[in-house]
This record gives structure tokens, C-alpha cells and sequence, in this order.
């Protein structure tokens, strides 16, 4: 399946809504709410925080805004005053495609130790997978950042926006009045020049030591065979022992002191 994983960190279901629906419109079938669960941040109602990001996207495909959090909590604005009827017609289309029932919307809850090994094995299992930041607390961004350089993943990805958000109409603000590139991008943060300059210098500095480990297991396994066949007083021998002994001094080396790159 496409999935989409997005971390979240807030209870406002407007700032996953127009990551959801740009993924949607690429071929995303499943959505995961994922929670650090953490001292650190504020728990979010996770279940909730999902309904609440359906329930908006239903009210949306009805031409309804609904205002989940803050003063105008519960609050209804009927969109028809808005929007002309051709307007509209289209704002109520681009939502209701989202409510298809092959779209699996599921939750997630992780321990902040177990962060690494989780985005590790999500990786594993769907390398086409997305992994949103969007709305993620600072606390965690350069967590998921480590993890993501470490695993290589390849979709590391934010909701951008390039206008100024208008809190008097938040509808505004949502992706059916933004035009891609203009108005909003959808950036994966992991193609930045920089972060591939990153993936290549950690290359750099552990593949010296993946070679050395790797040549004196060889060796020392070689100097192994020819003892027995040979025995210890033979040059072959010998010399398989020396070449495995250096290259586990190498090896020792490059542990402590790493190549760098440039």
C-alpha cells in the first residue's frame, strides 16, 4: 500500500488536512497517525485527532467548515456564502474523493527510545513510504532527521506554505484554494543538497570499516584453513595471520578514529 506516515504533535486537524489530501491525489491509500509518546510534549487524543481530520474532510465534501479547537470550538460556517455555486461544486468534489472506502485511516503510538528502530522497520517494509513532519514539535525533528540519515530513507516530507495564513478564514488556507507551487509546495526534505552531501559523507567514514571487518574475517579464516591443512609453521599460513592481524588493527583504528569525509 502507499502509505502516508504522519507525526503529529497537535490536536488541530487543520494542519494534517492538506497533507492528507495532496498525498491522497498521488495515490496514497492509508494514513497513520503516529504519536511520540514522550514527557517531553503535550499527548494528543489520537484517536480523536482522526476522527476529527475525517470528520472535517466529510463536513468539507458537504461545503461545511468546522472549527475543532479554540474560541469558535463547534462552530459551523456554511460555505455557499463563500464560494459561487461552480466554486463550491469543485471544493465539494476534490474532499469527497478523499472519503473513498479503499483509504485505510489508522493510529499509531511509540515510546521515544523505540523511534529509531520504528522508522527503521516502516522503511523496511514500504520503501515508497512517506513520512510527513509537518506539524511535528521541534523536540522530535532532529530525531526523525537522524533516523531518516541513518536508514536512508527517501521520503522525508513537510507542507509548505507560502502565503500567509489567514486565521480569520482558515478555509483559506486549505489546499483547495492553494496552487501548487505558487501557493504551497510539498517539499521532501531529504533531497536538499545538503542532506545528500550528509548520506555521502556517512558512506564515506563506514565504508572503510565495513571492508576492514570484512577482510579480517576472511583472512583469519583463510590462515584457519591453511593451519590445518599446512600447518602453523608455513609461510601461507603465516602470512594469512599477519594480513588478518593488521586488519583487525585497522579495524580497531577506524572504530575510534573514523575517516572523515571532505
Amino acid at each position: 500500500m502507499n502509505t502516508l506516515y504522519i507525526f503529529v504533535t497537535t490536536d488541530r486537524p487543520d494542519q494534517y488536512l492538506n497533507s492528507v489530501v495532496h498525498c491522497i491525489e498521488r495515490g496514497t491509500n492509508r494514513i497513520v497517525f503516529i504519536q511520540v509518546e514522550d514527557s517531553k510534549t503535550q499527548q494528543v487524543q489520537l484517536n480523536l485527532l482522526r476522527t476529527n481530520v475525517y470528520d472535517l474532510l466529510q463536513n468539507l465534501s458537504k461545503g461545511f467548515y468546522k472549527y475543532y479547537t479554540g474560541l469558535f470550538k463547534d462552530k459551523v460556517v456554511p460555505l455557499y456564502t463563500e464560494y459561487s455555486p461552480d466554486e463550491l461544486s469543485r471544493l465539494k468534489a476534490k474532499y469527497t474523493f478523499c472519503l473513498t472506502d479503499y483509504i485505510k485511516w489508522e493510529v499509531e503510538r511509540i515510546q521515544y527510545l523505540e523511534l529509531k528502530q520504528y522508522i527503521s522497520s516502516l522503511y523496511r517494509k514500504n520503501k515508497n513510504a512517506i513520512i510527513d513532519v509537518t506539524s511535528v514539535s521541534k523536540v522530535y525533528i532532529g530525531d526523525i532527521f537522524a533516523c531518516s540519515l541513518l536508514e536512508n530513507v527517501s521520503k522525508l516530507c513537510t507542507f509548505e506554505l507560502l502565503i500567509k495564513p489567514d486565521f480569520d478564514k482558515p478555509w483559506n488556507t486549505l489546499i483547495h484554494e492553494l496552487e501548487e507551487g505558487k501557493q504551497y509546495r510539498y517539499t521532501n526534505l531529504v533531497e536538499t543538497p545538503i542532506f545528500k552531501e550528509s548520506t555521502k559523507a556517512i558512506l564515506v567514514r563506514t565504508m572503510p570499516l565495513l571492508v576492514s571487518v570484512i577482510g579480517t574475517v576472511l583472512f583469519v579464516a583463510l590462515a584457519l584453513v591453511a593451519t590445518s591443512i599446512f600447518g602453523f609453521d608455513s609461510r601461507f599460513a603465516q602470512a594469512m595471520s599477519t594480513v588478518g592481524t593488521a586488519l583487525g588493527i585497522i579495524s580497531f583504528f577506524l572504530i575510534y578514529f573514523p575517516v572523515r569525509g571532505r
